[in-house]
This record gives structure tokens, sequence and C-alpha cells, in this order.
């Protein structure tokens, strides 16, 4: 059956344009006879399956003024709809909206939006987000930032929103804001987003005890500070899998908290910038008690406990026992290593620590690479393969 939809699938995305063009005019009198005849004895059920492999917009420009009983197709059906507002010009969707959008906001399931104009009208669908009773995904690329927290307080009544996905176009002047937001939604299970700017003055993300959120899967691709993820995680008792880039703790004190334990995590990736190896092995004592999977890249540290094989076996068996699947990437200062010292010998020593039983008995092995720059010495250490242990 698969095999068949990608057959179908490939079928529709290779269909002639100038054919498409003409099935959408009323006009073209170069239509046969017979092949109006063998479309309109094609069933409903049929012509709702075809619907399913094409943009929701390029049905409405053919069938929507092919005749009436495609016009009712389109508009009198209670399947749901998914609306992808991309490449469209303004006056082309001013007349989807009319048509389509407005008039059947509840059977809309999925919403992507990337057009830069789309946010800034009065017709646009983040006006009537609220009514979209049945969206499950919702993609905001590029949104402003004057439009995405009120935005967001749309979605607080929609009872089916699973996925979000939100990319800001310019700088949000207080993330944490954003976050709380993002993280009081009532049926979220995924969310990535990707917020631009950077700022030391944002209001601390509050933490809390009884208001849950049920994600899952959670990507954030902008850094964070370590405070930061300590209070995200108290949202997220349901967390799976969680992506993010780090930096090292606010230069300003704040209030610690105890850090809510996370049960089902079991896959982490994460990108650290300048984080010691005493902030990250605190981290996982805190909230990798049950990771499976720890993909972790280390930039700009002149911390070589990173190096040191005794603290990660430690912590390894201690704090992530089921750790199948290790993927390191390290690069730090090497201080150690003067002018005239061989430094061969030196990185023999450091890569020779990971050639114990503990390492070679879960098939983790990994290689160090040493360069020169401004002056300075550099290694970066990394895993060779480590998708081996299963």
């Amino acid at each position: 059956m698969e095999q068949i939809k990608r057959q179908r699938n490939n079928s529709f995305d290779n269909y002639d344009d100038s054919k498409r063009k003409k099935i959408g005019s009323k006009s073209n009198n170069c239509l046969s006879r017979e092949t109006i005849t063998n479309v309109e004895d094609v069933s409903n059920e049929l012509i709702y399956e075809i619907f399913e492999f094409l943009d929701y917009f390029h049905i409405y420009k053919v069938f929507f003024n092919l005749n009436v009983r495609f016009r009712n197709l389109l508009t009198n059906s209670s399947l749901p709809i998914k609306i992808n507002i991309s490449s469209i010009s303004k006056s082309a969707y001013q007349q989807y909206y009319t048509d389509i959008i407005r008039t059947n906001a509840y059977r809309i399931n999925s919403l992507r939006l990337s057009n830069l104009f789309i946010y800034g009208l009065a017709s646009s669908p983040i006006q009537i987000l609220s009514k979209f009773l049945q969206l499950e995904r919702l993609i905001l690329h590029n949104i402003q930032s004057e439009y995405l927290e009120e935005s967001l307080l749309r979605l607080m009544s929609l009872p089916f929103l699973s996925s979000l996905t939100v990319t800001s176009l310019d700088n949000i002047k207080n993330k944490n804001v954003i976050y709380h937001q993002i993280l009081r939604l009532p049926a979220l299970k995924y969310c990535k987003f990707s917020l631009e700017g950077y700022s030391n003055d944002d209001i601390p993300l509050p933490s809390t005890t009884n208001d849950y959120n049920p994600i899952e899967h959670l990507i954030i691709n902008d850094e964070m500070y370590l405070d930061q993820l300590n209070c995200l995680a108290s949202y997220a008792p349901q967390l799976r899998r969680f992506s993010t880039q780090l930096r090292p703790e606010y230069w300003i004190q704040q209030t610690k908290i105890s850090p809510l334990t996370l049960n089902h995590l079991t896959h982490v990736f994460l990108k650290m910038n300048n984080v010691s190896f005493n902030q990250f092995e605190q981290m996982v004592v805190d909230l990798f008690a049950t990771i499976q999977f720890l993909r972790i890249s280390v930039t700009n540290s002149a911390d070589m406990e990173y190096m040191n094989n005794k603290r990660w076996e430690q912590l390894i068996l201690s704090h992530m026992p089921n750790l199948r699947i290790f993927d390191i990437r390290y690069e730090g200062y090497l201080s150690n290593i003067a002018a005239n010292n061989n430094y061969k010998l030196v990185l023999d020593s450091l890569i020779n620590q990971f050639t114990s039983p503990f390492w070679i008995e879960r098939q983790w092995f990994f290689a160090l690479r040493y360069y020169q720059e401004r002056s300075s010495n550099w290694i970066i250490f990394y895993s060779t393969d480590p998708y081996t242990y299963q």
C-alpha cells in the first residue's frame, strides 16, 4: 500500500503544469468530451484520496471554480485541511483566505506560515488562531517579535495542538516570556523553536511545581543558560528527547531550585560553549539519570577534565547507567605543551586513557586531533563510531 501511495505521489509530482492550468480554466475548450465525462464519473471518495497528495492551495486554484460539484467537495466536507502559505501573492492569499481559511477554520489541522507579509495583515491566520479548534500542527517561520507573543496567547485555547515550530525573524527582547508561554500549552508533545536575540536582562523563567506540560520532544536552537535549563525541566516531567545549546550560568547569582527528575528522558543532544565539566557533571546528576543516548559538542573550553577518563567512567556508572550511545566532540585549549615538547607523546597519553576495558566493552572508540592556531595549541577529541553499542 505504501508503495502504491508513493507511486501515486510521484505521478502527481510529475504531472505537467500546463495540464493543470487547462483543468482549472472553465473557458478552455481543448479538453475532450470523454475526458470531462471520466472526471465527473470519479467518486468523491477517490477524489478526496487524490487530494491528500496535493497542496491544498493548488487544489483550491484548480478545482474551486471548476464547477459546483468540486466547489461543494471543497467547502462542504468535514475532512481536515492542511494549509501551507509560503510562496503566494498577497492578492491570491486574500481570495484564498475568504474562500477557504476563514470559512473552514474549524477543519484546519495543520498550518504552516512563512511568508513575511502574512503576519501583518488584518486577515492573517494568526488573528483567528483561537478558531482553529482542530489544529494539531503549527509552523511559524520568520515571524516578527511583535506578533509572536500575542500569537502564543491565542494558542492556549486549542485542545489538540501537539506540534509547534517557531523561528523568529528579529531579536526577541525577553526569551523567557516566550519559553514560559510555550511551556504552558496544554496539549503540546513536540516543540522546536529558534529565537533570535541575546540579553542578560531577561526576566527569570519561573519554576513550577503544578503547571506541568505534556511535551515529550523539545528542541531549542538558541543558547540557554544552565539555570534556565533547570527551570525548564520543572515544566516538562514527560520529556523524552531534548536538544539545546548551553552557556555557563548567569554572572548574576539567581535563586537556585531543586530540578525535577526527568524519569522519561532518554535522548539528549547538547552544544556547550565554555561550560566547565563540573557544571556539566552537576547537570547530569540533576537531570539525566535515565538517558540512553547522549551527544555533546563542547567548544571554546580550557577545561581538560573532559579528557579525564576516570571522571567519565564514574559519572556514567553512577548517574547514567542506561547509556547505550555516547557521542562526544570536545574542542579545547591545551596549555601543557611547550613549543619544544613532543606533542605526540602528550596526545598519545590522553587518548590511551580511553582504551580501558570500560570503553572497549561498550565499543566506544575515540580519536584525537591536534592543531595550532595563533600560537595556541588546540585538540579535538571525538567519537569515531558511537552507534555500535546497542
